[in-house]
């Protein structure tokens, strides 16, 4: 029985103790769960945040939520990346702000035919989209710039097959086509040609089945390009003087011939009153007149160094073409000197052929720069003239 009470006893001394430990053990978990339950004095609320473990279950799904998103979501640069290969197949294309790019190339193509100037983009680094505001902007300076794009030269006509014709075409040459004064010396009056018997020449070519031709035409029927006329003949006038355009130019239209004038352009330049000006050689040239240059100055071309030559040679051709409106391909010798270094200059800058004042009717391909011509004079007579044109030496 003792024992009986003994045990009693400590079962009820036990009994509280485990109770009381229990509360305890309770009190304490409340207060640290409040605690921890507590917003962070930063504000940031996880525990993650502080490099610490979660230890509740609604900081566990955050922490979760956020390790999925961070496995699933790229980085900002991917993303525009990845936003940049997909706009194509995602922007209409009839979006007003965008341009494919196959219809910015094409028209790029077509300015850079048309202007023969720009480069069009690289591939690695055209972008897949640009603005119609560019593309406009591009259009509008090829088409406000019309004069920028060059015009291809001509080639020289070159035989066909590699084989030309030698053929037989009376080239004229006359100077003034005028009555000479009562002073004038032995070469004013050589070189003078009246106007009664330039219009019995004309007269006579066209009573005679003539066909005024050019060199051009002479250049293409050697090539084997072009056939002439039956008999054909090339009117070729020195240093651009006065008369030729009150005297040579109105009878060349009566008759319906056209003639070749060689202008010595500096003395234009210089409105020398014993020449033709810009004005009448521009009308005469739309009319249908071949206007050539025959140097800046007339002075001998014998001897002279390079840039004499070309400032003489393509300095005329130039100013000449400023007025004509095309490119003249043919040059006179200034009183017939030249060497070889003067048809050098020709050659490299593409005239198709010279005329000299030695006396000839054969031309072929190989000898261009120095076609023959038969001399006007003064006391040239009709029955000289017939001869001179008809055929035969």
């Amino acid at each position: 029985m003792a024992q009986s009470e003994a045990r009693r006893a400590r079962t009820g001394i036990d009994g509280i103790g485990c109770v009381g430990l229990l509360m305890l053990v309770t009190f304490v978990a409340l207060g640290v769960s409040a605690l921890l339950d507590r917003p962070h004095p930063s504000g940031a609320a996880s525990a993650d945040n502080m490099g610490m473990a979660p230890t509740t279950a609604m900081e566990t799904r955050a922490v979760a939520g956020r390790a999925a998103t961070a496995t699933t979501t790229p980085s900002s640069t991917a993303t525009a990346l990845a936003t940049f290969t997909r706009i194509p197949t995602l922007t209409p294309t009839n979006h007003p702000a965008f341009v494919p790019i196959a219809v910015a190339e094409n028209e790029a193509t077509a300015i850079v035919s048309a202007a023969e100037s720009a480069t069009p983009p690289s591939a690695t680094n055209t972008p897949a989209f640009t603005t119609a505001t560019a593309t406009a902007a591009a259009t509008a300076t090829a088409t406000a710039s019309p004069t920028a794009t060059p015009t291809a030269t001509p080639a020289l006509p070159t035989p066909v097959g590699g084989y030309s014709l030698t053929v037989r075409v009376p080239i004229l040459m006359y100077h003034y086509v005028s009555e000479p004064p009562e002073d004038a010396d032995e070469y004013r009056l050589d070189l003078s040609v009246s106007p009664a018997n330039f219009r019995a020449q004309l007269q006579y070519l066209a009573d005679n089945d003539f066909t005024a031709v050019d060199l051009y035409d002479l250049s293409l029927a050697i090539t084997g390009k072009r056939p002439l006329p039956p008999k054909p003949v090339i009117l070729t006038f020195d240093d651009g003087y006065l008369d030729h355009y009150t005297n040579a130019f109105p009878l060349l239209q009566e008759f319906g011939f056209k003639g070749t004038f060689f202008i010595v352009t500096e003395f234009v330049d210089a409105g020398n009153p014993a020449y033709m000006n810009w004005e009448m050689i521009e009308q005469m040239a739309a009319a249908g007149m071949r206007m050539e240059p025959h140097s800046k100055t007339h002075a001998d071309l014998r001897d002279q160094p390079r840039d004499v030559l070309i400032w003489q040679i393509l300095g005329s051709q130039e100013t000449l073409a400023a007025h004509i409106g095309y490119t003249p391909r043919y040059f006179c010798y200034p009183g017939g000197r030249y060497d070889e270094d003067t048809i050098a200059i020709l050659k490299e800058k593409n005239f198709w052929g010279a005329v000299v004042t030695a006396g000839g009717k054969w031309h072929g391909f190989n000898d261009r720069y120095e076609w023959k011509r038969l001399r006007m004079r003064y006391t040239t007579t009709l029955s000289e003239f017939a001869d001179l044109v008809e055929p035969g030496e």
